[in-house]
């Protein structure tokens, strides 16, 4: 069996732009991908410090993400019409207004969890917004490197984020609402100041289909590519475990083992030194990677880690296998990025990615849904069913990626 070419052929980043710029967007990236990870970790942390619920926890990780998923249609028909940089540059403005009124409310009333509630479901879409186009910026700045190279530099971009976020988080958090509310908004002003000294990119056409009208046809821009169905049902399976290892992480934390809220940031914090070590061997090797073989093999991996970190009786097994779900989160990213530039063309990205970033991140507030109905002590059954579930969609997918004519 061999795996199909459009994933295995060494493709060029689009377009040509000068190593400045390419250092201007990769520090731009890294700006907003933290702000966003650390806010996703830190409001659900803030509200269950606050409550001691985990049903509230689930709830708030679900309100994250519906917001996101609703702006999906929208974001990326705007982004290939206007362009990354501006689209960017408006999310990131509206997310400082945001911001700055959340940071408002909770001044003036401290005990008001409520605003941040209300801040997790504004901010979501003007998220999603700024992702969709950070993501085309990433395809479309290349400062002439090869696409597996600036891809994988992403992908650690974004993985960093996701490991430095929660132990962002769990600093703040300490410090109360309105430290982390504060050094969000400064990485979010630093995120739209650099934006805006990037180049304007070519916008394309501006279509006369609604934003409903786009989504449909970027969804059948995926139903027609058969390896790009098969990279979002797998996708889509890892994410309901990442969201449920997520959500449930405060409640495991505080309440199974008997520790405090900031070591929930730990939790996630020590598998930097696995998911870093990972995506710098990607960012080496990537070109000469069997990269189908490394999304399956990641994929299976991360399934026997999130199973043991459910089954955990104890801090330290749980702090392991957490570890290693989060070290095998690190070549799945690498994978989905590099396989998903390679299939969608650039002219389209925008529309395209849209629907499949609302494909593969519905899990998540599902993962909280799911969540906020379980009891902590059922959790454990919780995430068995899923892993099962998530192997035999892995195992098919990656079965038909790989039988793809060549």
């Amino acid at each position: 069996m061999s795996a199909d070419p459009a994933l295995t052929a060494p493709v060029a980043a689009p377009g040509a732009d000068s190593p400045r710029t390419l250092y201007v967007s990769v520090v731009a990236r890294a700006a907003n991908r933290l702000a966003t990870e650390t806010l996703t970790f830190a409001i659900p942390l803030l509200i269950y410090s606050a409550t001691q619920s985990l049903a509230w926890s689930g709830l708030t990780l679900a309100l994250e993400w519906l917001p996101r998923l609703a702006g999906i249609p929208a974001a990326g028909p705007l982004v290939d019409r206007y362009g990354a940089r501006r689209c960017l540059v408006i999310a990131e403005i509206a997310r400082v207004m945001l911001l700055l009124g959340a940071l408002a409310g909770v001044l003036l009333v401290p005990a008001a969890w409520l605003v941040l509630v209300l801040l997790a479901l504004a901010i979501g879409a003007f998220g999603q917004a700024s992702y969709i186009a950070v993501e085309k910026l990433g395809v479309q700045i290349n400062g002439s490197k090869p696409i597996a190279w600036t891809q994988s530099v992403q992908a650690g971009i974004d993985q960093t984020a996701m490991v430095a976020g929660p132990f962002v988080a769990g600093v703040l958090v300490v410090w109360g609402p309105v430290w982390t509310l504060a050094a969000m908004l400064v990485l979010v002003l630093i995120s739209m100041v650099l934006c805006r000294r990037l180049p304007e990119q070519e916008s394309g056409p501006r279509s006369r289909r609604s934003a409903w009208e786009e989504l449909t046809a970027g969804v059948r821009g995926v139903r027609r590519n058969p390896a790009l169905v098969h990279i979002v049902l797998s996708t889509a399976a890892f994410n309901l475990l990442a969201g449920l290892i997520l959500g449930m992480t405060p409640a495991y934390v505080e309440d199974r083992f008997g520790l405090t809220a900031s070591s929930s940031s730990i939790v996630r914090t020590a598998g930097a030194a696995a998911s870093l070590a990972v995506i710098l061997v990607m960012t080496r090797l990537a070109a000469r990677l069997d990269i189908v073989r490394v999304g399956l093999v990641s994929g299976l991996l991360a399934c026997a880690g999130a199973v043991a970190a459910g089954l955990s009786p104890g801090f330290a097994p749980f702090l392991v296998w957490t570890c290693v779900f989060l070290g095998a989160e690190g070549a799945f990213a690498c994978f989905l990025r590099i396989a998903r530039a390679r299939v969608i063309p650039v002219a389209e990205f925008g529309v395209t990615v849209s629907a499949v970033v609302l494909l593969v991140q519905v899990p998540y507030p599902i993962a909280g849904v799911l969540l906020a109905a379980t009891p902590l002590g059922n959790v454990p059954l919780l995430m068995a069913a899923c892993v099962l579930a998530c192997v035999a969609v892995t195992l098919f997918s990656f079965s038909r990626l790989r039988r793809l004519p060549s």
